[in-house]
């Protein structure tokens, strides 16, 4: 009950926060999720059709967030995400009491509870998790962190429990269960197994030898050997190593670089931790990309990383200290693969969404060591340390209202970014606030218009277009053609300049242009395939705009004008599939045909 009211003290009014970013392809657009039927067919094309394809299970959860009345309204879906970090949270402290009862069966059942609940809050509480919460993609997060969570416990509970006990037979299967749920919610789960090898070690052998057999040699050997392969095939050519190579094609840092600056980044989530005012997290920050390991930068918070982790390997050679070295090194360990040569943004706070139960199991071992006389001292500061989590995050939460609020709050966090301005500019844009739009994009080109292959130049002429200045629009199209050859926008917006004035040959001839540079932008075959419709030619127009919502089925114009091709040949059905996702996505003549 503790737990609960803690979840809900500390999101109340979550419910008014709305879709964000990567939210839109993964679920509002993907039309596998639109679930109107509660089905197993429909849950299976939810699972086929996921956006990410090896994330079926939270796929499927917002499917049935869909099916169940919350369509395109962002509060039920953060509702269930608020029902699983509470999940979570109750899963973490069944976890750190059962880890404490292993530790020491002698203490007071008691004192294990309290010290167990005030972790588990507190983990709860705290505001680095907005992130993962209130994002509602991040979904994928808060399964990984359960799942994960719940497989170890099944683990140390399966293989302490007694022979022949009817309720506890099913353990041995239900940590591979776990598992598998858990890594088909987002990848990082897999690093389950390191933790169930840990938990094996340093939890169930907290009062015996360490190493017993030759299989336990093996099991400790397994992990050095998988980091050896891995780094192995990383260095040679191969398809771990192009995957891992290509997703920094287009990122503005290296592998190396990288590498490089992930130290620093871990420490400053720790100091998030550990130092919680709502002003320190946002969206986006201000790390400046370490370029040499002669650098402080590197050395110096890679010396503390080296610190905790070589501490942890030290206190697991002790009895006494066995579980707290569990805990220590559940942080690198479930940092892995998230923090270290997969081609992700080099800073997202939900990544600590499942390292931070290392912290918490830290918490509740020393709770639970704590001496009679400052036992209650140290629970109080717990839960004032919790009660300041939950005021923290009341007070982040509203940055997630919308995406202006979060981007204007990452201004102040992140002011040198680029991206940033760029996009707060395109949002106040879409709001129709031109002066606030016109001093972003002033920004984001201060700082460098060259970003994105142009994106911040070309955006000026978009600025300028809203403002009526059309000759001036053209003539920084013309010049991001000339700068920028590669950037898609330049020939796509001057041809929508030419569309707007009925040049319709102009505007084909920078439309084909925009897809022989980048045939994957959908606007492209949707304003070419406009083009052709308003000059009499759909059956030239189709097949570009049934391209265009393959691509993105974002593209509303598109679903409009394929509702009315449609229609004309007589398929009925597919007008009015059509037209009601023209609908959805804000075409409102289509709602009322």
């Amino acid at each position: 009950m503790l737990l609960i009211a803690v979840t809900l003290a500390a999101y109340h009014g979550i419910e008014a926060n709305s879709f964000h970013f990567d939210d839109w392809h993964n679920i509002l657009l993907n039309p596998a999720l639109q679930l109107d039927d509660f089905t197993l067919a429909g849950l299976l094309d939810a699972a086929r059709g996921a956006s990410l394809p090896h994330r079926p299970i939270a796929s499927i959860t917002f499917a049935i967030d869909w099916w169940r009345g919350g369509g395109d309204r962002a509060a039920h879906f953060l509702v269930t995400n608020l029902v699983l970090h509470g999940a979570t949270g109750i899963a973490v402290f069944a976890f750190l009491l059962q880890t404490l009862g292993k530790a020491n069966a002698d203490h007071a059942p008691l004192r294990r509870i309290i010290a167990a609940g005030l972790a588990a809050a507190w983990w709860l509480a705290q505001p680095i998790h907005v992130q993962a919460v209130s994002y509602v993609v991040q979904r994928m997060t808060e399964l990984a962190a359960l799942f994960s969570v719940l497989s170890v416990w099944a683990y140390v509970q399966g293989r302490t429990a007694r022979r022949g006990r009817t309720p506890w037979w099913g353990l041995s299967l239900l940590p591979l269960l776990s598992l598998m749920l858990g890594a088909l919610s987002k990848q990082n789960a897999w690093i389950s197994p390191a933790l169930m090898l840990m938990a094996e070690f340093l939890v169930l052998r907290q009062h015996s030898d360490l190493v017993r057999s030759r299989l336990d040699k093996g099991l400790l050997a397994l992990p050095v050997a998988l980091g050896f392969l891995g780094l192995a095939a990383l260095l040679v050519d191969g398809p771990f190593s192009e995957w891992i190579l290509h997703g920094y094609a287009w990122r503005d840092f290296t592998l190396t670089e990288r590498l490089l600056t992930q130290p620093k980044v871990v420490l400053f989530h720790f100091s998030q931790l550990m130092w919680p005012l709502p002003d320190r997290f946002s969206l986006d920050h201000d790390i400046e990309i370490v370029r040499s390991a002669a650098s402080p930068q590197f050395w110096l918070p890679m010396g503390a990383v080296l610190a905790w982790t070589l501490s942890g390997i030290w206190l697991a050679f002790q009895r006494s200290t066995r579980l707290a070295a569990f805990f220590v090194l559940w942080v690198p360990v479930t940092l892995l693969i998230e923090s270290t040569v997969v081609p992700l943004e080099l800073v997202f706070e939900h990544r600590m969404y499942l390292p931070s139960v290392g912290v918490a199991g830290l918490i509740a071992f020393g709770l639970a060591r704590t001496p009679g006389r400052t036992f209650l001292p140290a629970c109080a500061a717990v839960a004032f340390a919790t009660t300041f989590g939950i005021w923290s995050t009341q007070q982040r939460l509203p940055h997630w209202r919308s995406e202006i609020s979060l981007l204007e709050n990452s201004t102040r966090h992140a002011p040198n970014s680029v991206r940033v301005w760029n996009e707060l500019g395109l949002k106040y844009l879409e709001q129709g606030n031109l002066e606030l739009a016109r001093q972003a994009i002033d920004r984001a080109n201060q700082i460098e218009p060259r970003w994105g292959d142009g994106y911040p130049f070309v955006n000026r002429g978009v600025l300028l277009e809203a403002m009526g200045l059309r000759d001036q629009a053209l003539a920084v199209y013309e010049e991001t053609i000339r700068l920028f050859p590669n950037q898609v926008l330049g020939y796509n917006n001057r041809g929508l300049v030419h569309l707007r004035a009925g040049e319709f040959e102009l505007a084909a001839s920078d439309f084909d242009r925009a897809i022989e540079t980048d045939p994957e932008y959908a606007p492209a075959w949707t304003n070419r395939g406009t083009t052709n419709y308003l000059r009499g030619k759909a059956a030239a127009a189709l097949p570009d705009f049934e391209k265009a919502v393959r691509l993105s089925p974002r593209e509303s114009i598109a679903w409009h004008y394929l509702a009315r091709i449609y229609a004309t040949h007589g398929r009925q059905a597919d007008a009015a599939a059509a037209r009601l996702r023209a609908c959805r996505l804000g075409v409102a003549r289509d709602c009322t045909e």
